[in-house]
């Protein structure tokens, strides 16, 4: 489930584009900002693994010697990955590098994954029918979702909420990282209970504008944003992961096991959140190296 969320933050990702939108950013640069701190939670977790599975080994029994494979076998098993490696380097290259806009990117990566299937042999009539009706289906759901989000949104900033927000933090003289602390944990809370396009169109055009006025990177806020979102795929009551593992678990596994199972990786998320707080360039350098 935690593995799962990474997904957010490891380029492509469908919500950083969203973002971006939101906050006339550059897509190439968010795409760029969340790979270090995504690799960063990735090897949190695995030493979080090791340690668990060091001090109590039957949490992580290993396979039977039959099933084991060796290095041979592991190479000759990645020869699947080439492929789908090819597509997903060439479409990220080309919106980091800015050689198309996100969307025209999405066209090459839509005509790649044809000729993928027809290098497998795999596309058919069917394939291709329940590929136009699933993805009509998802657009539709993320369609309605948008303009409900977005008339919110603009009803609420246009009816002066976003300039008295602003002067409550001016009254308040409470300091930028409290602040944005504050933020975090209103992307938290929320997280509990919304879906995260929904919080995105509504929150971001509220609080983009007060991270820049702080002085803060909105690139920064924007990896800061993805991280709470990935928590918010893991806590209940309203997290899909927990509720996409309960589809696919065995009957003897409960959601309460899986809402226990999760609680040490949410803490583990808030780590990673500390600590790109804390040092902002984990998630710049990047950025910065292929920018400027």
């Amino acid at each position: 489930m935690a593995g799962g969320a990474l997904g957010f933050l490891i380029p492509p990702s469908v919500l950083m584009i969203i973002y971006a939108f939101l906050a006339r950013e550059s897509v190439g640069k968010l795409f760029a900002a969340g790979l270090m701190p995504g690799l960063m939670l990735a090897g949190i977790y695995i030493l979080y693994v090791f340690i668990r599975a060091k001090m109590n080994p039957s949490l992580a029994p290993p396979i039977d010697e039959s099933e084991r494979v060796d290095l041979k076998g592991k190479l000759t098993a990645l020869k699947a990955l080439i492929l789908p490696g090819s597509l997903i380097a060439t479409v990220l290259s080309f919106i980091i590098f800015g050689i198309t806009s996100p969307s025209e990117a999405s066209a090459v990566g839509a005509v790649g994954s044809i000729i993928c299937a027809a290098i497998y042999r795999n596309l058919t009539r069917e394939v291709m029918k329940d590929v136009l009706i699933s993805t009509t289906k998802l657009m539709g759901m993320l369609l309605w979702i948008t303009l409900a989000a977005v008339f919110f949104s603009k009803v609420y900033i246009g009816l002066g909420a976003g300039m008295v927000l602003e002067e409550f933090i001016e009254d308040a003289e409470l300091s930028a990282y409290w602040v944005i602390i504050a933020m975090l944990a209103c992307y938290f809370l929320l997280g509990m209970f919304l879906d995260d396009f929904a919080i995105v169109f509504i929150t971001v055009p509220l609080f983009v504008p007060i991270v820049d006025t702080l002085g803060f990177d909105t690139v920064w806020f924007a990896v800061l944003f993805i991280i709470s979102m990935q928590s918010a795929y893991l806590t209940p009551p309203f997290g899909y992961n927990l509720f996409y593992m309960r589809s696919v678990a065995p009957p003897s596994v409960s959601i309460y096991d899986l809402y226990k199972a999760a609680i040490p990786f949410v803490f583990l998320q808030i780590i990673g959140l500390a600590l790109v707080v804390m040092f902002p360039q984990i998630a710049l350098w990047l950025p910065e190296q292929i920018f400027g």
